[in-house]
């Protein structure tokens, strides 16, 4: 028995004869719980409470430390009716509402919880744990700013708190806030703090920054605390892959799998390392691997998509974006893209049904400018597909409408021009230009066009077997980092 241990028994004896010789002092018997509550002999100070609160009714303490009482031994229903019987005596007792609130979370009532630990802040605005409590609940209900704003008020009473530090540090470093992320983040760890969270958090804030050296050893660090948690070897297996060593990288999103062997990123991110290396058919395997774990994992469909452009395989890259249309309805992504692949792949009444269906989607657009950047590329494929038609005036107007939508359109859209426009195309819409802007415009694309591009088979006055020469260069989506 410690001496902490011994002393805390000679005053429960000492309280006990004092009950014994005064029963009807409430003090020595809310003492005397106190210190039973210490020792962990919950019957003994429930049963002291209870004698305070038959004699006093309105107790306030002696109603909050039965409930802490019963909420120590897991009774919720009987602790909750004890923290409601002091609010309802005062309705400003703040430690009453403070537990409140930990009961409604264990319930799962967050917006209960919300408004009990709100009232606790309210009531007692020094309570460093009450902000605490309502900064975590905050971040539950999509509420960030004004979690912030109680972790800050933490740190006001409380400079050194690491919990308050960790968690600023997180919501910024989600923000992308990177140089403010780090201002908590490096404070936390100077005061020495062993958080696995706080390291993988200043691993991606120096990734970002570029600092591939701090950023590496941030997340070991992270790794020495945590070392079988995956969203760190996946994180730090892109920090590796990004600096060039795609061995090591392997190496970490192989550990990240064997320790979950379920999370899609680390196989998506093992496909673009393969791919990297020049070993395409693992890397498209792992792609597909991504598609047998999430049929809905839009990254995989937009590499295997890209993968069978670049090798030629125009059907096969449109039926991934076929599948993507699919799964992203309300997106323009898709039916631009297969709009792009019809028309390289010489299917132009298909690619004119995909672009003409996008226009109207555009057109229909409820916030014109979320899709402005978009308007002036579909305008342009537009026209370009209706020149290969042979509709030459309404494709050099199309052109126009996407020139109006970006003046720099031809510079922004330049490798489709040079990759997807032949000679032949362009010479079709400068003679079809009449207006000073479509003449513009069929100059602008026309000084683009690469005198070697080839129209697909079968585009009409070209002769070409553009089919036999398909584009075998892309760009391949890089990693999608998680966070911890």
């Amino acid at each position: 028995m410690g001496a902490d241990e011994k002393a805390l028994d000679e005053i429960i004896a000492r309280l006990e004869k004092e009950v014994a010789s005064r029963p009807r002092d409430m003090g020595v018997h809310l003492q005397l719980a106190l210190s039973y509550m210490k020792k962990v002999r919950r019957e003994d100070a429930i049963r002291e409470l209870t004698k305070v609160i038959e004699q006093e009714k309105k107790s306030i303490e002696a109603r909050y430390y039965l409930g802490i009482v019963y909420a120590d031994s897991g009774d919720l229903d009987k602790a909750q009716e004890s923290f409601e019987k002091a609010v309802s005596i005062d309705s400003r007792h703040g430690p009453s509402h403070y537990f409140l609130g930990k009961i409604m979370v264990l319930r799962g009532n967050i917006e209960g919880a919300v408004k009990e630990t709100e009232r606790a802040v309210e009531a007692a605005p020094g309570n460093v744990l009450a902000h605490a409590q309502l900064g975590e609940l905050y971040i539950a209900t999509g509420r960030p700013a004004e979690a912030g704003v109680q972790w800050q008020k933490v740190l006001e009473l409380d400079p050194s708190n690491l919990q308050a530090l960790h968690n600023i540090g997180a919501l910024y470093t989600d923000l992308k806030e990177y140089d403010r992320a780090l201002e908590y983040l490096t404070r936390a760890e100077r005061l020495g703090s062993d958080n696995p969270g706080l390291f993988h958090n200043l691993g991606i804030c120096y990734y970002a920054s570029k600092d591939t050296d701090k950023a590496i050893k941030a997340l070991e660090r992270a790794l020495e605390l945590e070392p079988e948690n995956s969203v760190t070897l996946t994180t730090l297996g892109e920090v590796y892959a990004t600096g060039g060593d795609l061995d090591r990288a392997i190496e970490t999103w192989q550990k990240a799998l064997s320790v979950k062997p379920d999370e899609v990123a680390p196989v998506y991110n093992l496909g673009l390392a393969f791919y990297q290396k020049g070993q395409k058919e693992d890397g498209v395997k792992m792609w597909e691997k991504c598609l047998e774990m999430d049929a809905t994992y839009v990254p995989a469909y937009r590499n295997l998509a890209t993968a069978a452009v670049m090798g030629g395989d125009l059907d096969g890259a449109i039926a991934r974006w076929e599948a993507l249309a699919k799964i992203m309805p309300g997106s323009i992504e898709p039916d631009l893209a297969l709009g792009d692949l019809c028309f390289r792949r010489g299917a132009f009444e298909r690619a004119e049904g995909y672009v003409s269906a996008l226009i109207e989607k555009l057109d229909r657009a409820q916030d014109p400018a979320a899709v402005k950047d978009a308007r002036s590329s579909v305008e342009l494929l537009y026209g370009t597909i209706l020149l290969a038609r042979g509709k030459s005036k309404e494709g050099v107007s199309r052109w126009v409408q996407s020139m109006r939508a970006d003046p720099n359109f031809a510079l922004a859209n330049s490798t489709f021009i040079s990759r997807s426009i032949w000679p032949a195309l362009a010479h079709e819409a400068k003679a079809a230009a009449k207006s000073e802007d479509q003449r513009k415009a069929a100059g602008l694309v026309g000084s683009l066009v690469r005198e070697e591009t080839r129209a697909p088979e079968g585009a009409a006055g070209t002769g070409s077997a553009g089919g036999k020469d398909r584009e075998k260069k892309g760009a391949l989506s890089w990693f999608s980092r998680g966070r911890k």
